[in-house]
């Protein structure tokens, strides 16, 4: 299995700070709730993408 690109966690966290500020502004409740869902959503593929990155690479054989 490949290890994922360096920058795909700060992707995910960026995204997830960014719809955050969207959903502070947001006057409907359900856009507010709805943005603020998809934020922690990305909150966690944020945390597995750096906990894959720490984890020891496999060595190739061949």
């Amino acid at each position: 299995m490949p290890h994922p690109r360096p920058n795909k966690a700060a992707e995910y966290w960026w995204k997830a700070a960014t719809l955050l500020a969207i959903a502070e502004g947001a006057a409907n409740r359900e856009t507010k709730l709805q943005l603020i869902k998809a934020a922690q959503h990305l909150e966690v593929l944020a945390a597995d993408e750096e906990r894959l990155q720490a984890s020891p690479k496999p060595l190739l054989r061949g």
